[in-house]
Order: structure tokens, then C-alpha cells, then sequence
């Protein structure tokens, strides 16, 4: 074949691009995220910002502020150890995160208090 034949061909023929896939979360105006989507989309007019594959996998830890991804600090706040004991809070036996209220009635109990350290 004609060299210059094959050059115009392969000017020609373009190889297919390779999607970009971007990841991204939509919120909305108090920057809760409503949804999440993988997409390569641009037709669009949700409010939404482009973010990893990281942040996107773990959206439940973001909020948007600003138009920006921001972490949301999950402290809990008030802490306090607790230890097995003969009265204090009254829980479900070895479920100490199950309190029960005074007029709850569980066949097994059992009590934690404040630990003194």
C-alpha cells in the first residue's frame, strides 16, 4: 500500500477516548447531602461538587459548606466509663449499651456505675 495512503488513514481514524468518570455529590441548600453518583453526566443543574472515590465512598462523614466538602466532627461529646456494679444504670445482661427505664421489665439485668478514675 501507499505510505502516504496509510498516513491519511490513521489521521483519520480516531481511537475511542476513554470516559472520565467522575464522582460526585449532590446537596442541597443546608448542605445535606441528598445523593451520591458516579456518572459522566454534564447535563445537570442539581447543586453538586466533584469529589474522590474516597470522599464519595464515605459521604455519610461530609457535609457542604460553602459549595466545598467539609468533614462534619462526630464527637460525642460527653463521656463517661462506667463499671460493673451493684446499682446505677440499669441495662440488659451483657448488652450495657441497652438501658432500661425504671418501669421496663427485662428477665435479665444487671447494673454499671460510674467509675471512679
Amino acid at each position: 500500500m501507499n505510505p502516504e495512503y496509510l498516513a491519511e488513514l490513521h489521521a483519520l481514524i480516531k481511537l475511542p477516548v476513554q470516559p472520565t468518570i467522575e464522582y460526585r455529590l449532590y446537596y442541597n441548600q443546608f448542605g445535606e447531602i441528598t445523593m451520591g453518583s458516579m456518572t459522566m453526566d454534564t447535563l445537570t443543574t442539581d447543586p453538586y461538587v466533584i469529589v474522590t472515590q474516597q470522599e464519595y465512598d464515605r459521604y455519610f462523614d461530609y457535609k457542604i459548606v460553602a459549595g466545598k466538602l467539609k468533614k462534619i466532627d462526630h464527637d460525642a461529646g460527653y463521656r463517661v466509663k462506667l463499671q460493673k456494679s451493684n446499682n446505677g444504670y440499669c441495662v440488659v445482661k451483657n448488652h450495657a449499651g441497652l438501658l432500661l427505664e425504671p418501669e421496663d421489665t427485662h428477665t435479665t439485668i444487671e447494673y454499671y456505675a460510674h467509675r471512679n478514675n
